[in-house]
């Protein structure tokens, strides 16, 4: 099997000086880490069909594990934003390390504001030809190819799979949402046109189904005027028909126009269908967290600009020094940080939990320099 790596390519200065100027030397384009790009069999004669793949970091590490799979609908504009804030949110263990693919076409010179209104909204707006409408069929690769191969060669979880896409990729996420429920977990439909939903939102709570997961809705404050008043309604209409089991919720993004607010829209969107999954909930409490009974306090230090001679200042820096390094291997300090070679006055920083700030300045003047007057210090913290 070829695994082709997907690269993003910066061009970096143009040439504005006319033919005789000398090209601009050549740069190896940039390859966002951990990408593969997988072409599918072609489906049409018009289009052949691509996965950009972001694996997670402990992929190759851990070959037993499975992870859970972000379809991202117009992958050659979105992958990028939504591989990033995946990674974002499981370093900070809002969700789990999940594999994030991109839904887009190969080849040279491809139109996508074309295919993409053939496969992603031509099931919903009927004006278009029987020939142009390609959504079932785009639906039909996803289920039939791409989430088979994502299952058989990179461990993608069938049972946790989310569907994100804004504008005509939101259309097509509810649309999904509404013919194959039970295909994904999770929908994330980021400023949707939801006219053509009326009728097979009704016909969908009609014949009584479901949808198990949940589904997050938003549009951008500044939209269309005439586009963005549909969107709340619409969710609303599924609050009331009681539709989604799993839970739904509408947000709408501040200050920004259509489709403008997806990077914030995306990671809110993420946070709450995959919230099940998310290995932590509330505040961190893996570093810095406070003992019981106490507070944390920061002691910063400095050395005054006196008339001491430079030999004085270095002795008593390495007192100074040597303290600190005490504190911290009797634990009674939690962190030591040292800035000097940024900023010369410096003599860094330490963490303290103390039940009081009486406790820490009776701590600090244990520091032979800060008695000599050689190092000063302030107390921050309540």
């Amino acid at each position: 099997m070829k695994i082709n790596g997907l690269a993003v390519f910066c061009l970096i200065g143009g040439n504005l000086m006319g033919a005789d100027t000398a090209p601009a030397p050549a740069y190896p384009p940039y390859a966002m880490p951990n990408t593969v790009c997988r072409v599918l069999p072609r489906t049409a004669p018009d289009r052949i069909y691509e996965l950009l793949i972001s694996l997670p970091d402990s992929f190759a590490k851990h070959p037993e594990r499975k992870y859970p799979v972000i379809l991202v609908a117009d992958g050659y504009w979105e992958f990028a934003t939504v591989a990033s804030l995946a990674g974002g949110l499981s370093y900070g263990k809002s969700i789990p390390e999940s594999i994030v693919v991109g839904l887009s076409y190969a080849g040279e010179n491809v139109n996508y504001n074309k295919l993409r209104a053939q496969d992603l909204e031509s099931g919903i707006w009927r004006g278009m030809s029987v020939e142009d409408d390609h959504s079932e069929r785009f639906l039909d690769m996803i289920e039939t190819q791409a989430l088979p191969l994502l299952e058989r060669d990179y461990r993608a979880d069938p049972g946790h799979r989310y569907l994100v896409g804004a504008s005509g990729g939101a259309d097509f996420a509810l649309l999904v949402m509404l013919s194959k429920p039970q295909l994904f977990q999770g929908y994330v439909a980021d400023s949707p046109f939801p006219l053509g939903f009326w009728n097979i939102e009704r016909d969908f709570a009609a014949s009584g189904r479901t949808v198990d997961g949940r589904v997050s809705i938003s549009s951008s404050e500044n939209e269309w005027t005439e586009y963005r008043k549909w969107i709340p309604m619409f969710y609303e209409r599924m609050k009331r028909d009681g539709i989604v089991k799993g839970g739904v919720v509408y947000r709408e993004t501040p200050g920004v126009r259509h489709t403008a607010g997806v990077s914030e829209a995306f990671m809110r969107g993420l946070m709450y269908v995959m919230e099940p999954l998310a290995p932590e909930k509330g505040v961190a409490t893996d570093q810095f967290a406070e003992l019981p009974g106490k507070r944390s306090f920061m002691v910063s230090f400095w050395i005054p600009k006196t008339a001491a001679s430079s030999e004085a200042a270095a002795s008593a820096r390495r007192d100074h020094e040597a303290f600190m390094a005490r504190l911290v291997a009797e634990k009674r300090a939690v962190v030591e940080h040292l800035d000097s070679a940024s900023v010369p006055d410096s003599a860094g920083a330490l963490v303290v939990d103390a039940g009081s700030r009486a406790e820490v300045v009776a701590m600090v003047f244990e520091d032979p320099a800060v008695k000599a007057k050689m190092v000063e210090f302030e107390v921050l913290g309540e």
